[in-house]
């Protein structure tokens, strides 16, 4: 199916981006929001959204009024009548999308695809509340919209081939990088990279390393910033709320620092409140000059030390808070939630990552990679606990992950 008309349900950063990305396509874009004011501030972001395309010369001023006349503003549903595709990108609360999609599912015509740009929450869920569970199916695209170049589809258990067909062809339209990700909690880029960023908190709470020791290694490892950079840029607190949620999707390997929690309770949230693990002009990220580390961040880790006291590691080589990542991506494909090819594109798109899991396996060895988990073990059984596709690809002799899946020539 040609998507000509759209919708975005949420006026907000991600939405504003999403439908921007659209209008760009040539596709007609409705943008709705409960208040008027909201749907102004979506459309104002929009505008500057072109206005910085004519600046960049992507766009002539004629091109860019052109397209930016293709999105309407609404509070209304009315208009959703005659819509092929709607992108849902609200509050993410399941009971907010619920509700959203029953009422898609009334007011859209039978053929309309009903897309969520939820994160994590369950698609077949949402899908549950329609009539059409094979036409719903999450794009998870990644912030900002207008840049960031993955999209994450998710298919439901009832998705139709053809819906998941439409949806990556129309990330291709939008010069979008689409990877399939079956359903699982956190899909694939969040459910990786957030071990990555919980690790971090347990070798700074315990001592091993300082925060701007930790941040440096990443980036050496090929990350485009540390993972406190990454938490402050994110919000502390949203990043409390992905990290909790999958410690109850998955268990004790996700079990949360201690320290997050001190630093939400002390309103200690990044950029967005101005302290986060740096300090920052409020809402504004720190350019060029040296980050200066936030004073209190010493205080909460006593105070979380005095709730889980942590024995310090010998050392940190940055290996720590990056193999939890690959062991993560190989749980991944150990259940079928991605082809192994598409785990180095999804993250290098949606995470900026210079140098790819896949490709830090397969110049290590997984041997070596198995063994380097194991002695992390000590530090924590299950937070290193290897999976169990990696000790099977081992005990066979196999040294490249990306040679997963490859069937061997046959021998003549």
């Amino acid at each position: 199916m040609k998507v000509v008309r759209a919708a975005v349900v949420g006026a907000g950063a991600m939405g504003s981006g999403i439908a921007c990305v659209l209008s760009q396509c040539g596709i007609e874009v409705l943008l709705k929001d409960v208040e008027q004011t909201a749907v102004d501030r979506g459309l104002g972001n929009i505008k500057r959204m072109y206005d910085s395309r004519v600046k960049k010369g992507l766009n002539s001023q004629e091109e860019a009024d052109k397209l930016f006349g293709l999105v309407k503003g609404t509070t209304s549903y009315d208009d959703f009548k005659n819509v092929d595709l709607v992108i849902e990108a609200a509050f993410e609360e399941i009971s907010v999308k619920l509700d959203i999609f029953k009422t898609l599912d009334a007011i859209c015509p039978k053929k309309a695809i009903l897309a969520t740009n939820t994160s994590a929450l369950s698609v077949s869920e949402i899908a549950a509340a329609t009539s059409r569970p094979d036409k719903v199916l999450g794009m998870h695209f990644f912030n900002p919209a207008q840049f960031m170049k993955l999209v994450e589809v998710i298919p439901g258990v009832h998705t139709a081939e053809e819906t998941v067909k439409t949806a990556m062809d129309l990330c291709r339209e939008m010069q979008k990088t689409p990877v399939k990700v079956e359903e699982c909690p956190g899909f694939l880029v969040n459910r990786v990279l957030f071990t990555y960023m919980n690790e971090a908190l347990y070798v700074l709470q315990e001592g091993t390393a300082t925060i701007e020791e930790i941040d440096a290694k990443a980036v050496e490892h090929g990350l485009p910033m540390g993972p406190f950079a990454l938490f402050d840029m994110t919000g502390i607190d949203v990043c409390a709320h992905v990290t909790q949620f999958l410690y109850e999707q998955y268990g004790e390997r996700f079990a949360p620092s201690p320290l997050l929690a001190k630093m939400v309770k002390a309103k200690q949230l990044g950029q967005k409140t101005g302290a986060g693990f740096f300090m920052h002009d409020k809402g504004v990220p720190a350019k060029g000059e040296a980050k200066v580390v936030n004073a209190k961040v010493t205080e909460l880790v006593a105070e979380a030390n005095k709730e889980k006291a942590l024995p310090k590691a010998e050392k940190f080589d940055g290996l720590r808070i990056i193999l939890p990542m690959l062991n993560e991506a190989i749980y991944c494909l150990q259940e079928g939630v991605v082809d192994v090819k598409d785990i180095d594109l999804a993250m290098a798109n949606g995470c900026g990552f210079k140098k790819g899991l896949v490709e830090l396996a397969d110049s290590k060895g997984l041997a070596f990679c198995l063994d380097e988990l194991k002695a992390y073990s000590k530090v924590d059984a299950e937070r290193f606990r290897p999976s169990w596709l990696l000790s099977k690809l081992v005990a066979a002799k196999m040294t490249k992950l990306s040679d997963f899946g490859k069937k061997p020539a046959p021998v003549c």
